[in-house]
Parts: structure tokens; C-alpha cells; sequence
């Protein structure tokens, strides 16, 4: 409680005594001001202890309005000095003191008002150093929580000092921690101005206040991401200690979500690593079962997802992709991959529709991203489902489609599924063998210009633009394909078999570029 009217009245030697509004004497007191004129209001900010003599009223019928003016301004209370203009307070004053609780102190002739102005500046700076001192010691009590209890016990803490509730979010507003353990059913009315928070940025904050107490919403940032959020409820209204009190939970809950964080990274970066080798076979049968249990997933419900994108923006989708799995709490694992010109984001998780919206939703707001989504299938199939995700996601990006599920292809699940990877193997000799090799000499990559190519409907400024060449160089290029080749390349026929071939060959590749994506190199992990 800070500085009241009943610690005014309280000051020594002054003679002060109240005459009217004692129902007011708990209102705080936040500065004196000295006023003759007939309407100070244009020049109070509220919580003042105004002090005048009354000079300048001279109908004393006005001294009601002049009181409602002060009340309405939010005054504190008012010192009335008489012996001057006044032998004693006007009584229409009085009387609309008391209509509006508002504390009338009478100032004796012999008070002066710099006495009464150096008491309060005395008791406001008293005030403010016990509130220094006490948020210290609060402080103190939750450092020593977050020691023994982490970020649980930092939220007891603050419940605790502050007299309230306290509840540790994280950034989809999902309750972390809570104390008491039921404040937490207070938090579905307080989603939107969560959401509205979080919509305004790391160095926003909200505020609800009530009759009985005031909510406040912080976020919780570290290294300029936000981590979550801090919902308190101070009794009454939030002052300077409970302020301070706060802010050092906002910084303690920080780093302490940071610290769950760095966490949570290293623990993708080990899922990633073992992801990699799920998706290579090569981990036995019965310790991938175990693996998947561990992330969660049903090992006999799978789905392999792909997000493809340019090789450039990798590493703000993988970031993006491991942050909305958290935030949906969607089960397994994910890990990037780099392949020339483009970067597959792999998302191992469950076979439910809602993992599959909430994954889409991902790429139908990225206009450089597309989604391929691959069969459900048990713990041996995971190396399908992972080739069928990386053709839907190459057929997606073809049609310019941000979501493609590879169970829509039914030309292509006819081609890869009734073949046996032998023979898809020697389809690709016969239709890429040469292309193949001629890449493996000096003169270019000409199976990357073919892809996007073929990718771009033989589109030739957005291939040329694609692969960051002139146009004249695109279409040399082209020619010696359909030397080396064979192909017509304006043949509707040719496309369709090049196209199969490259989508076989990929289903080959797919599982060798997991191996490429090391801890060193992988986008997102330095995030």
C-alpha cells in the first residue's frame, strides 16, 4: 500500500484534521499540489492532495461544483487552509466532500504548506524504498525458486508474493504451469487477449483490470523469439512492487523457457539424426519401434511428410515447421534435407487428418513452400512413405499445388507401387542412363535443368529464372538433352516418361540425402 490520507493526517506538528469524505482516507496519495484558481483540473493528473485556501471562490454556493470538478479529476484529497479567505471550511463543500467520499483535511493558519509538501515527499520516498526493498526480497524468493523448482516454482512464487494466480504459457497459449493448479480454467476467457498480445509482439503487454483485481498478460522473449507467456492476477491494482515483482518473473520465466528451449533443440537435433536413418532402413525393426513409442507415434500408424522448397529459405522452414509442431504439440520428429537447388523438410508424425491440416496450413500461407503427404503405414513402410511424400511433393510443386497427397496420384501409386525397385531402377537406366553420365563429366547438370524444366510445364523464362540462367543457355541446354536423350521434348509422351523417370530416380536419391544432413550443416539448428 503506498501513501494514504490517513498517513497525511498522521504527520507530526502539523494539526491537520479531516472534516469531511472520511470514507476516502485509504485513497494513495501521489503528489501535493498548490492551487488558488477556481478550476484546477486542466492541470491535475489525479491521485494529488490538492491544497488551497479558496481566495478565489468568492460565491460560496460554487464551492460544491468546484469539489464534484476535483472528485470527477480523480483528486486524492484536499487540504483547505482557513484563517485566510475562510474562518472555516464552506459548508456546500463539506457536504459535497461527503456525497462523493472525497477526504477534506482542514490546514491550520499556522500549518505551512511547504510543512505538508516536505512530509509527503518525505513519506512517498520512504514508501518507495520499503518497495524497493521488499521487491528485492521478493526477487530473492523467486531466484531461489527457480533453483530448486524451475520454472514451477517461479510461478508459485509469484502467485504467492503477489497475493494471486499465476499461470506459464506456452506461445499457442496452452498452460504450462499454474498456481494455484486451478487458475488454469481461468485462461479460455483469457485467449483472445492472449492472442491479441502475441499478435503485437515480443515488447507488448496486456492489461485487464476489474473491481477486485487486474490481470496482466507479459511475454516471455529470448534471443528475439517469443517463448511464451506470463498470466498474473495482482489483487486490487498492479502497483509499483507488484510491477517490479513481474518483471523479474518475465526475466527469470525467460531464460528458463529459453533453457527448456535449448533443450527441446538439442533433442530435435537426436531425433533428427535418428530420423535420417529411419528414413535410410537403417535401423533395425524392433529398436525403430522403440524410437517411434519414445516420440509418441503409434509405430503401427505413420506418415511421412515432405515440404519442398527453394534451397535459400531452408532453414527459416525447418524453424518454421519444428515451431508449429510444438505450438500444435503434434507428435515425431523432423529433419532437413539439402539437395541442389531445393531443401525437403521431412516430417515423420501420425496418420490423423488433423496433423494433416494443421501441417497444410503451413504450407498454404509459405508461397514458397509446397506439402506432399505420404501413405499411412506401420514401421517397415516408412521408407515408402517418406519416396511418396517426396513425389507428392515434386508433383505439387509442378502443378503449383501447396498441399498434394500422394493417395490423389493414382497414375503415379500405379507406376512405383506395382513395380519392384529393380525394375524401377532399370526404367531410369534406359530413359536417364546417358543423362546421368553426361552429368558426371564436365559439362553441367543438365538432369537439374530438365527437372525444372519439366517441373515449370516448359515454361522457359521461369526455368531460366529457376536455375539463375539466360535463357539463351537454357534452351543449348535443352537441345543437348534431346540429343543425349533421344526425346522430343515437345512431345506431350516424352515429357510423361522423363517426368516418371525423374520421379523413380528421386524415390533412389531420397534416401541418400538424409545421410547429408549433419548437426554441422542442418538448417535451423543454430536457431
Amino acid at each position: 500500500m503506498g501513501v494514504t490520507i490517513e498517513h497525511v493526517l498522521a504527520l507530526p506538528d502539523l494539526n491537520l484534521r479531516v472534516v469531511a469524505g472520511a470514507a476516502g482516507l485509504g485513497n494513495e496519495v501521489r503528489w501535493v499540489h498548490v492551487s488558488e484558481t477556481a478550476d484546477p483540473t486542466p492541470w491535475l493528473r489525479g491521485g494529488e492532495l490538492l491544497l488551497t485556501t479558496g481566495l478565489k471562490i468568492e460565491d460560496i454556493e460554487q464551492f460544491a461544483p468546484y469539489l464534484h470538478r476535483l472528485a470527477d479529476a480523480g483528486l486524492a484529497g484536499l487540504g483547505f487552509g482557513i484563517g485566510l479567505g475562510h474562518p472555516e471550511v464552506p459548508e456546500p463543500l463539506l457536504m459535497a466532500a461527503e456525497e462523493r467520499g472525497l477526504p477534506v483535511l482542514e490546514v491550520p493558519v499556522d500549518a505551512p504548506y511547504v510543512a505538508i509538501s516536505e512530509g509527503v515527499s518525505n513519506l512517498l520516498a520512504a514508501e518507495r524504498r520499503d518497495t524497493i526493498a521488499r521487491a528485492f526480497d521478493a526477487q530473492q524468493a523467486l531466484t531461489a525458486a527457480a533453483l530448486e523448482s524451475g520454472r514451477g516454482g517461479v510461478i508459485t512464487a509469484i502467485a504467492n508474493v503477489l497475493g494471486g494466480w499465476a499461470i506459464l504459457t506456452d506461445t499457442s497459449a496452452a498452460v504450462v504451469r499454474s498456481w494455484p493448479p486451478e487458475a488454469a480454467e481461468r485462461l479460455p476467457t483469457l485467449l483472445p487477449d492472449i492472442m491479441r498480445t502475441r499478435e503485437r509482439g515480443i515488447r507488448s503487454s496486456s492489461s485487464m483490470v476489474s473491481p477486485h483485481e487486474s490481470i496482466v498478460i507479459h511475454p516471455l522473449e529470448a534471443r528475439g523469439r517469443m517463448r511464451g507467456f506470463l498470466v498474473a492476477a495482482v489483487p486490487g491494482g498492479v502497483d509499483d512492487y507488484s510491477r517490479m515483482v513481474l518483471a523479474g518473473g518475465v526475466a527469470l520465466l525467460s531464460l528458463e523457457m529459453e533453457r527448456s528451449h535449448a533443450a527441446g533443440r538439442q533433442l530435435r537435433r537426436l531425433r533428427a539424426d535418428t530420423l535420417g536413418h529411419l528414413l535410410r532402413g537403417a535401423v533395425a525393426l524392433p529398436v525403430a519401434r522403440q524410437h517411434l513409442a519414445g516420440w509418441d507415434l503409434d509405430p503401427d500408424a505413420l506418415r511421412a511428410a515432405v515440404y519442398l522448397c527453394p534451397a535459400g529459405r531452408g532453414g527459416q522452414l525447418y524453424d518454421q515447421v519444428t515451431e508449429l509442431m510444438s505450438e500444435a504439440d503434434l507428435p515425431g520428429a523432423v529433419v532437413a534435407q539439402t539437395s541442389g537447388p531445393h531443401t525437403r523438410v521431412v516430417v515423420l508424425t501420425n496418420d490423423s487428418e488433423q496433423t494433416g491440416t494443421t501441417l497444410a496450413r503451413l504450407a498454404s500461407v509459405r508461397p514458397a513452400a509446397v506439402l506432399g503427404l505420404g501413405d499411412v503405414v506401420s514401421a517397415e513402410g516408412i521408407e515408402q512413405s517418406y519416396r511418396a511424400a517426396v513425389h507428392a511433393a515434386e508433383v505439387g510443386q509442378a502443378e503449383r499445388r501447396a498441399v498434394t497427397r500422394f493417395d490423389e496420384l493414382e497414375t503415379l501409386q500405379m507406376l512405383l507401387r506395382a513395380q519392384s525397385p529393380q525394375a524401377l531402377a532399370s526404367f531410369v537406366r534406359r530413359v536417364l542412363g546417358q543423362l546421368q553420365q553426361h552429368d558426371r563429366g564436365r559439362e553441367g547438370p543438365l538432369k537439374a535443368t530438365l527437372r525444372a524444366f519439366l517441373a515449370h510445364n516448359g515454361h522457359w523464362n521461369e526455368t531460366a529464372t529457376e536455375l539463375g540462367v539466360h535463357r539463351h543457355t537454357l534452351r543449348a541446354r535443352i537441345d543437348r538433352i534431346e540429343r543425349i536423350t533421344g526425346r522430343d521434348l515437345n512431345s506431350a509422351y516424352a515429357r510423361m516418361e522423363l517426368w516418371l523417370a525423374l520421379l523413380a530416380d528421386g524415390a533412389a536419391e531420397s534416401g541418400d540425402d538424409v545421410a547429408d544432413a549433419s548437426a554441422a550443416d542442418r538448417p535451423g539448428d543454430g536457431v
